[in-house]
């Protein structure tokens, strides 16, 4: 179980007022009387001479005909205009509700969906008084649990995180968490029932698509129940409503757009999206929803730039399932085993073509004792089924060693090198077995160390 802390946190930044003028003008209003004032924490900012505040809770509202997220904000000056859009595109609305009062409007569908799957709102704020009197204000809004009753034996997370996950023409998924040491757990409600699957022996993840989110939020003084049977028998139970937060707010009076610079692909999502095959339609573990669709579309020199060709080691560790297994079997009369099974990546934009030599050339740099790369042969996956170490022969079951090295490095095109060389050994024979596999799909090398020998 992950270690965690129980309870809800609250969630709210502070910022003092960057003047300490007095006037009345300049004194916070307090919050107008609504449904959600008795239980709404507020997030706050300031800039100049603005000071800024949301209540985090979100309601929901019917507006136009349509249900719609209602988001409060307050300022110590009077507003002359407010405005809200997304990067190059009018999104939502926003409405002076009073002198120094304003609401943010997301119209449930679209707009809500866009916006609770990561992307920030940008509020434009203009005042009558203060200097300056034009300001921007940045809002993220998440989909939270909070106000949970029950058991302690069910910990549900806070969080309800975006992934990009495929499932026919939707690619958004929120999936959620629950720790809990209980063979079956199920969540229902009224409207908009997550699935559950389990995780390991003491977690499951529970997941909407959109539609059912929605309706799992609205209204957000229904909760959800969590009811686990527990291993140890019995059941535990625990309730939590789900609603939409205001997580984040920033201010300033400069241009948004360079303030807060749209977030471009990183290099560890890219490279783990590279590592998943082609097609693959779960992407979660390579980070939130718009860490992956940013990168799903970048080209390798958008990523990084052009670097001269080097490897770098990466973790191998998954396959020495891999590796033990083709070890078992040696016996009196017949050895072998691989010594070590190690990976490496090529860079994302090389600055020139990367080929299997100069792969094979930067391998030797990096191992002393690595052989010199014109004794060995090089081929491609045809030519593996030729190896000792790739075939099914009475040394091991090559094939499936790989089986699992493609599993590993994305499969697709593979370019070899083999070598074999007979070593010195008294009354038997005995031969140094190398290989280094190149995967430019997924830049991947994979290197193996090994040996073979039996009795005279």
């Amino acid at each position: 179980m992950n270690a965690r802390t129980l309870g809800f946190a609250c969630f709210m930044v502070l910022a003092a007022p960057a003047c300490g003028n007095s006037s009345p003008e300049q004194a916070a209003e307090p919050v107008g009387a609504v449904s959600a004032a008795a239980t709404a924490e507020r997030i706050y900012a300031a800039e100049g001479d603005l000071t800024l505040s949301f209540e985090t809770l979100g309601t929901f509202e019917q507006r136009d005909g349509v249900r719609a997220l209602i988001l409060h904000a307050t300022a110590n000056r009077y507003l002359r205009n407010v405005f809200t859009y997304v990067p190059d595109d009018a999104f939502g609305e926003a409405h002076i509700i009073s002198e120094r009062r304003l609401e943010v409007v997301l119209k449930e569908g679209h707009e809500l969906n866009t916006v609770l799957s990561g992307l920030p709102l940008f509020v434009t704020v203009d005042t009558f008084t203060g200097t300056p009197n034009h300001y921007t204000a940045r809002i993220e809004v998440a989909p939270r649990f909070y106000d949970f009753r029950g058991s302690s034996a069910v910990w549900v997370e806070e969080n309800v995180t975006p992934y990009y996950v495929v499932n026919g023409g939707d690619w958004l998924v929120y999936r959620g968490g629950v720790d809990a040491q209980a063979d079956h757990l199920s969540v229902t409600a009224p409207n908009g029932a997550p699935t559950v699957s389990r995780v390991d022996a003491d977690s499951f993840q529970f997941e909407w698509r959109y539609p059912a989110l929605y309706q799992a939020m609205d209204p957000h003084t229904v909760p959800l129940t969590f009811t686990a049977a527990l291993t140890a028998g019995g059941t535990a139970q625990k309730t939590g409503r789900l609603v939409a937060r205001v997580t984040s707010l920033a201010l300033t009076t400069g241009d948004a757009y360079e303030v807060w610079p749209s977030a471009s692909c990183q290099l560890s999502t890219y490279d783990c999206i590279q590592d998943h095959p082609a097609g693959a339609a779960d992407l979660s573990a390579c980070g939130t929803y718009r860490q992956v669709t940013r990168c799903l579309f970048s080209d390798a020199c958008e990523v990084s730039p052009p670097q001269p060709l080097s490897l770098t080691a990466i973790d191998a560790s998954p396959l020495e399932p891999a590796r033990d297994a083709w070890n078992t079997g040696s016996n009196n009369g017949a050895w072998h085993g691989l010594t070590s099974l190690t990976a490496f990546r090529t860079p994302v934009c090389p600055s020139s073509p990367v080929t299997l030599q100069g792969v094979v050339a930067k391998v030797a740099e990096q191992d002393q004792f690595f052989p010199g790369p014109a004794g060995g042969t090089y081929t491609n996956r045809a030519g593996l089924s030729q190896s000792i170490l790739f075939s099914s022969n009475y040394y091991g079951d090559g094939a499936a060693l790989l089986q699992a090295i493609d599993a590993f490095a994305g499969g697709g095109e593979v370019q070899a090198w083999l070598y074999t060389a007979e070593e010195p050994c008294h009354n038997c024979h005995t031969f140094d077995q190398r290989a280094v596999l190149y995967y430019p799909a997924t830049r991947k090398v994979i290197v193996l160390d090994g040996y073979t020998g039996y009795d005279s």
